[in-house]
């Protein structure tokens, strides 16, 4: 496998087809150079990214893995049928394919229903937890249930500090404080002075870290914030109009931020409604978000790579799963250092008029 180079200092992440995979994505389009760009800034803070010599490079790529009988469990809070979500879930199928291992994925909105999938997962006898925490403490005494048990647990998407002190011993996804400083400060720059941020999930963390950090910027430009709690996707033409009913009340709302991809189609519908002027931005990609930045109708859209968030977690399972000999032994180190860093960040990327062309389909090889 050819290394990257990257200002003259090579930036190895040989875990196999994990690299490949990731080679393909900053292949396909700038958006994607997203996971290399936090590998950089991961090792200048001082986190290490598992290297390893030319040997196990090419064991890792040739294409003959080793076998494990590891099982690993994927608990999210998310439901089939949502955009993001259903990435995720495909990253996380095509790792059970690449390294053949057992998975079960599942997921739900309620968290008391993700309370029982994550039981359930545990009295299963699943060897790796991997679990989204939006809402960390309905989950708690289940997490800590399944470190007692004695299971691996690594958090995904949300919920990294509050994992962390449950026991997790790493986390996969975007500083969604960071994230939320960045949306704001790009709507700023747009010319937004007074920003409705809608929330979709009451008692999610991270959405209110988003919402709170954009806010923050707004504020630091001279302008403002207001939270819109939704009702969400479940049903639609509620949501719509919650949305619109708050642009008729208020003209001099000039910007939304909708905090995924569903949402901001929905918003949409709304702002036409309401003949308002407002500007649109999101997070999370879909298909249809794409085209609306190509055709000038939103802003921008923050991207987190929900697929990576599905694949990098079991790679990292699969790996700390074999035994060190001459050939894994260096593979082995690499992810004992990248699990004491805390996390792997997968984003944010920007998404904009500038790049959304050359933005691969979600999904793709």
């Amino acid at each position: 496998m050819r290394n990257r180079r990257t200002n003259s200092r090579a930036i190895d992440l040989e875990l196999g087809s994990v690299a490949r995979r990731i080679e393909r994505l900053a292949n396909q389009g700038l958006a994607r150079w997203v996971i290399l760009a936090a590998v950089i800034a991961l090792a200048m803070i001082g986190a290490y990214v598992c290297r390893v010599d030319r040997d196990v490079a090419q064991f890792a790529g040739s294409g003959v893995l080793p076998q494990t009988d590891i099982r690993v469990a994927m608990i999210t809070h998310g439901g089939i049928g949502d955009p993001f979500w259903d990435e995720v879930a495909a990253g996380a199928f095509a790792a059970q394919r690449e390294f053949g291992i057992e998975l079960l994925y599942d997921g739900d909105g309620n968290v008391s229903e993700q309370v029982r999938l994550v039981d359930n997962a545990v009295a299963l006898g699943y060897d790796v937890l991997i679990v989204s925490l939006a809402d960390p403490d309905a989950l708690e005494d289940s997490i800590r249930g399944a470190v007692s048990a004695g299971l691996t647990v690594m958090s995904i998407n949300s919920g990294e500090e509050r994992g962390r002190a449950f026991g997790a011993v790493t986390h996969f996804g975007q500083p969604d404080g960071v994230a939320g400083l960045g949306a704001g400060e790009r709507l700023a720059t747009a010319g937004v002075t007074k920003l409705l941020c809608l929330i979709h999930e009451a008692g999610n963390v991270g959405l209110e870290s988003r919402c709170a950090n954009a806010g923050l910027a707004l504020e630091l430009s001279g302008g403002t914030m207001q939270r819109l709690f939704v009702t969400g996707t479940a049903d639609r033409v509620s949501t719509i109009g919650e949305i619109a009913a708050v642009l008729q009340a208020d003209s001099s709302i000039d910007g939304i931020l909708a905090l995924n991809s569903s949402i901001a189609e929905l918003a949409l519908e709304s702002i036409a409604s309401s003949a308002s002027q407002a500007r649109l931005a999101t997070f999370d990609v879909s298909p249809t978000v794409l085209e609306l930045i190509e055709s000038g109708e939103m802003l921008f859209a923050v991207d987190q790579q929900a697929y990576l968030q599905g694949f990098l977690p079991i790679a990292f399972a699969y790996f700390q799963s074999l035994d060190a000999d001459a050939e894994t032994v260096g593979i082995l180190v690499g992810m004992e250092r990248w699990a004491a860093s805390g996390r792997l960040v997968t984003g944010p990327a920007f998404v904009d008029q500038s790049n959304a062309r050359r933005y691969p389909q979600l999904g793709d090889d």
